[in-house]
Parts: structure tokens; C-alpha cells; sequence
């Protein structure tokens, strides 16, 4: 019995690390629910961006994850995708294009999603119909020399189907001097004269004229030239160009952005700025003009301010079953500053037979709805929680 006490301790002890071990386990870096207060995910919605698919395109299939109820959350690219016929289509679990869909026959098959002993599947329809026609986008450029402008393709299917075919297409300039075009539909202007972009798939093909002027380049200026955002959050800069025919262009895709103190804040290729401590930075952007280098500087304060609060816009609305809305986060700070955090924050809903929200980049607070009800919008960021009511009509 003298060691009774000193048991107890011992037992109590061990208790204490087995559910530190239990913790830790939840944290898995590979665990859908480690964004969501450990709230397990119970089921799995598939839906494809078509209902049809035409043979030999793609359709890109989204999971959403349903966690007990209480919310809903795009984990396309965290489940495993499996088709059930690979004779009628093929998909995709590889990094970047996950849930991606190649028809391969005409037939019925489905695409399924798993993550451990959850799985949620969707039909795949792949139909005999034939590509009638395609359209180009944007048509008739006029544009100056040393631009990206990326070209979409529309394919027109002999059941009056329309699904895009940009990645699908081959792409041609007929004047390579003039303009070049990738794979993918980015045209490169590099040097004054006309050119024919055409996009040719199965058979048909479609053209748009590009003109590319002498102008150069003769200015940059950056919006906005001075702003502040708080630590953590983002700030979207922009560059515009001034050539020498007078006209202006977006460029912020085309300079080279620099920090003058990355441990202040980065800026990305897409002049994307990120605050990281308290501070002031010199934001630069340069473009090598025909030999010479023009640049133009804005100034960036980050600043130790906290997110006090989210409001969510529109707010309480309505829209139609099959549509969708954009949804945008304004976090209100300590510093009565406000941010545009729609990309920054994580976005659920709790009712994915309405529909679900996206959270991939460039589409972040994307409601696409499915049925009619009402279901709760929110949008959390670290640690505060903005919410609006939705309905589907």
C-alpha cells in the first residue's frame, strides 16, 4: 500500500499522454478534418461540371465533404478518384488535376471519390454527339507588343451541347513573328504587324484576327501607391502600362514585382503582396522595354492589427436553382482598417444538398447550387467567423 498513491499518479500519467497521442493523431496533415474542430466527415457528394460529356473532352468532377451535418467543404483533392468503367472514361488523382475526367467511349459509367471507408459517386455520360463547331474568345484583338492574352475555345456539339475544349484544342499563329500561342491558348505578342490565331480540334477549326502595334512601352505606374494591410492577409497590386500611342494597359502579369525587405512582406509573380511582421516595404515592378528597364515603386505598411470581426456580401440573398454566386469576406481589424480576405478565408456551408462552396484558388467563395432550400454561407479566418443566409429557389 506504500505505493498506492504513486500509482495512481503513474496511471494518471499515462491517461494524460494517451489522449496527447490521440490529439496529435487528429492533426494529421492528411486528414479532411483538421480545418473543421476534429468534426468527422460522414459523407461525400460528387457532382461533374457537365451532365453530359461528349466523346474524347473532359469534365471535372468536384467532391464535397459533408462533416456530420454541421457543414460542408470542397476536399476534391483529397479523396481518390476511381472510375468505374475505363473504357468509357478515365480520371484523374494526380496533383493539380484531380477529379478530371477523360471520356474515352460512348456509354454510361460513374466516377467515384473515397477517402478511408467514405466514398460518394456521380454518373458519367458520355454520348455519341460530334463537334459541330468551335468559338474563339476573345475575338479581334488589337493588342502591343510583349503581351500574354490567354484565348478560350468553345466547342459546339451536334446535340447543341457546348462544353470548353481550350485545353483540348491545337493551337497556331500564322505569323510567329507577329505572335506566338502555346498549347494551352496563351498567345505572346513580339512585334507590330497581324497574325491568325486559330484553334483546330476533330477535324474543324476557328480563326480570330490579332493586330499587334509598333507602341512601346513608355511607363508603369502601380495601384494603389501606398496602402497598409495587417499581418498575415494578402493585398492584390496591380501594374498598368503606358505605351507610346497613348494607351494603357494591364501589365501586372507581364513586370517582375520585388520586396525590398522580404521579411516585411513578399510579393509574388501575379503582384500579389503578403504581409508577414510589422513593418514598411518598397514594392517594385520592372519590365525590360527594348533594352531599357522601367520600374515604378508603391510603399506597403504591414501592421500588427488582429481580424476582429468577418460580414459576408450579398448578404441574405437569393438567386435560382442551377446558378451560382460569388460571395466576398470583408474582415473588419483592431486598427479599424478593412480587407478584402475572400481568398485568405476557409469557406463551408451547412446543407450540400442545396449546394457547395468552393475553396480552390481564383474561385474561392463560389457558391454552386444544386436544389432548392436555404443553407448558412460562412467564412472563418483565424479563428473569427462571418456568416450570411442563402437561399435557392
Amino acid at each position: 500500500m506504500l505505493f498506492a498513491k504513486g500509482g495512481n499518479d503513474m496511471r494518471f500519467c499515462i491517461i494524460i499522454q494517451c489522449a496527447l497521442l490521440l490529439v496529435m493523431a487528429g492533426c494529421s496533415a492528411d486528414d479532411p478534418t483538421r480545418n473543421n474542430t476534429f468534426i468527422p466527415l460522414t459523407s461525400i457528394d460528387v457532382a461533374g461540371t457537365y451532365e453530359i460529356m461528349a466523346d474524347q473532352t473532359i469534365n471535372q468532377y468536384m467532391a464535397t465533404g459533408d462533416f456530420s451535418g454541421a457543414y460542408t467543404r470542397d476536399i476534391t483533392s483529397e479523396v481518390s478518384w476511381v472510375i468505374a468503367d475505363g473504357t468509357v472514361a478515365s480520371v484523374s488523382s494526380n496533383p493539380g488535376s484531380e477529379g478530371l475526367v477523360t471520356a474515352l467511349a460512348p456509354g454510361d459509367t460513374s466516377v467515384t471519390a473515397i477517402y478511408g471507408d467514405l466514398s460518394g459517386a456521380a454518373p458519367v455520360v458520355v454520348t455519341s454527339s460530334v463537334l459541330a463547331g468551335i468559338e474563339i474568345t476573345p475575338q479581334d484583338l488589337e493588342l502591343q507588343g510583349g503581351i500574354f492574352r490567354q484565348y478560350e475555345a468553345a466547342g459546339i456539339f451536334s446535340d447543341d451541347s457546348v462544353q470548353d475544349i481550350t485545353s483540348l484544342a491545337s493551337w497556331s499563329s500564322s505569323a510567329t513573328n507577329v505572335a506566338t500561342i502555346d498549347d494551352k491558348g496563351l498567345a505572346e505578342t513580339l512585334a507590330a504587324g497581324t497574325t491568325t490565331i486559330t484553334a483546330a480540334w476533330q477535324g474543324i477549326q476557328a480563326a480570330t484576327g490579332l493586330s499587334v502595334t509598333g507602341a512601346s512601352l513608355t511607363g508603369i505606374d502601380i495601384s494603389p501607391e501606398e496602402a497598409a494591410i495587417a499581418r498575415g492577409t494578402t493585398l492584390q497590386l496591380e501594374a498598368e502600362g503606358t505605351y507610346s500611342d497613348g494607351t494603357t494597359l494591364d501589365i501586372t502579369d507581364l513586370v517582375e514585382w520585388q520586396s525590398s525587405d522580404t521579411s516585411v512582406g513578399l510579393v509574388n509573380t501575379n503582384g500579389l503582396a503578403t504581409g508577414l511582421t510589422p513593418g514598411e516595404i518598397e514594392v517594385s515592378a520592372s519590365f525590360d522595354a527594348d533594352g531599357g528597364m522601367l520600374s515604378a515603386t508603391a510603399t506597403l505598411t504591414v501592421s500588427d492589427a488582429v481580424i476582429e470581426s468577418i460580414s459576408l456580401t450579398p448578404e441574405n440573398s437569393t438567386i435560382e436553382e442551377g446558378m451560382s454566386q460569388q460571395f466576398t469576406a470583408t474582415g473588419m481589424f483592431s486598427d479599424d482598417s478593412e480587407q478584402d480576405i475572400t481568398e485568405l478565408a476557409t469557406w463551408l456551408t451547412d446543407d450540400s444538398s442545396v449546394g457547395t462552396i468552393i475553396n480552390s484558388p481564383n474561385s474561392r467563395g463560389l457558391f454552386v447550387s444544386r436544389a432548392a432550400g436555404e443553407t448558412l454561407i460562412e467564412a472563418t479566418f483565424d479563428g473569427v467567423v462571418g456568416e450570411t443566409l442563402l437561399t435557392v429557389e
